[in-house]
């Protein structure tokens, strides 16, 4: 690539094709440079110009050959055979039930470091609530079944009474 075109790039147009070769968008680019979206495509269009490329990729990717960043760039998408160290300061410790937090703001917990308990069937009914032990994950599919009952019965009860208090009611008062 010709220095004298890379030397004829502003700062501004440098340090978005900075941000570009980062796979960053023109939103996420804007408000680390305080200015518009819109700015940030015109300074990386006028480098595409500048640089004679036809994409913001290849801008970006002749700067960072020029500026020696080469093979720093960062993969986007992880292959699911790599494992990766995690930041000490994302995770929290693994618990014994439920979801807590690490106290981070944004805090975020892997799969394999969430506790899960398996349910077990039988025995007496459980509430369908997070009382104790149970969590509403945990009803199989009969037991569901029959809180679903249980509840519609409960409500066609509460409502016969409804209608009996309400009928009772009206008889003494026109009585």
């Amino acid at each position: 690539m010709d220095r004298n075109r890379i030397a004829r790039l502003t700062e501004q147009q440098r340090t978005c094709l900075r941000f570009v070769y980062s796979h960053m968008t023109s939103k996420e680019i804007a408000p680390l440079m305080g200015i518009e979206p819109g700015s940030v495509d015109q300074h990386i269009k006028a480098a595409m110009r500048v640089l004679g490329v036809g994409d913001r990729r290849s801008a970006a990717r002749i700067l960072a050959e020029h500026e020696g960043r080469e093979g720093v760039q960062p993969l986007v998408y992880q292959p699911p055979d790599i494992a990766t160290t995690p930041h000490p300061g994302t995770f929290g410790p693994p618990i014994e039930s439920g979801w807590q937090s690490s106290g981070l703001s944004g805090a975020t917990m892997r799969e394999e470091q969430a506790s899960f308990r398996v349910a077990t069937s039988g025995g007496a009914p459980t509430l369908p609530l997070p009382i104790g032990t149970t969590r509403p994950g945990d009803l199989n599919w009969l037991t569901r079944l029959a809180w679903i009952a249980a509840i519609a019965i409960g409500v066609a009860l509460a409502f016969g009474a409804l209608v009996s208090a309400i009928e009772a009611l009206g008889r003494l008062t026109t009585g």
